[in-house]
């Protein structure tokens, strides 16, 4: 569960930075997208179930982290309207994969494919939408491997276990690292930003005339 980002606040508006405040969700999602992944890859001979238990968990947690994060950020109207979108689809396939008729090799893959190529496009178009943001190049990045990796599980459906866990694990831990880096950059220029804002002289600090 995601938990407030203990940031300082603007000096003066009192609000919390606003660049490491909306970096918390792609910090938690990213941790949680590695976390998964590395648990798939180690875990031996993982079952179906199992396997479709952790996607969905991970899809589950994402999605809420994006509504949240479509609330929380200031791209504009479209972009947190996508990222809602890819939120609420996420939540909803999240919930399929722990649905016990649904847990099977094939129709694991096909969900899994079909989420990650509708998050990716829908995660390209929004770092293209939110302009020059410094985390724009890996926002793309992450939605172009979610696509691809997507594109494979729907090529090959009927693929066996191991090998859909190893693409889920691999894919995982891929985009899981892509999004913590921007995550990370961000929480510290906020906070570099809070700094080099307290420190500067305000109107309390001029000479008296």
């Amino acid at each position: 569960m995601a938990s407030p980002d203990p940031v300082s606040a603007d000096p003066e508006t009192g609000s919390p930075a606003p660049a490491a405040h909306s970096a918390t969700p792609t910090i938690v999602a990213g941790a949680v997208s590695v976390l998964v992944g590395v648990a798939v890859l180690v875990w031996p001979d993982v079952s179906v179930v199992v396997l479709a238990w952790l996607f969905g968990i991970q899809l589950i947690v994402a999605g809420i982290l994006q509504l949240v994060a479509a609330f929380w950020r200031d791209d504009g109207v479209a972009a947190r309207v996508l990222l809602g979108l890819s939120g609420a689809f996420s939540i909803l396939v999240g919930l399929l994969c722990l649905r016990g008729p649904l847990q099977t090799a094939v129709l694991l893959g096909l969900l899994v494919g079909a989420t990650w190529v509708v998050t990716g496009i829908i995660g390209i178009v929004h770092a293209i939408g939110v302009g020059h943001d410094h985390g724009r190049g890996w926002g793309i990045a992450s939605g172009i491997l979610s696509t691809i990796g997507g594109a494979i599980v729907l090529l090959y459906p009927g693929a066996s276990i191991v090998v859909l866990t190893w693409l889920v694990g691999i894919v995982l831990l891929v985009t899981g690292l892509v999004v913590l880096v921007p995550g990370f950059t961000a929480r510290r220029s906020g906070r570099r930003d809070v700094a080099t804002s307290a420190a500067r002289p305000g109107p309390a600090a001029a000479s008296p005339s």
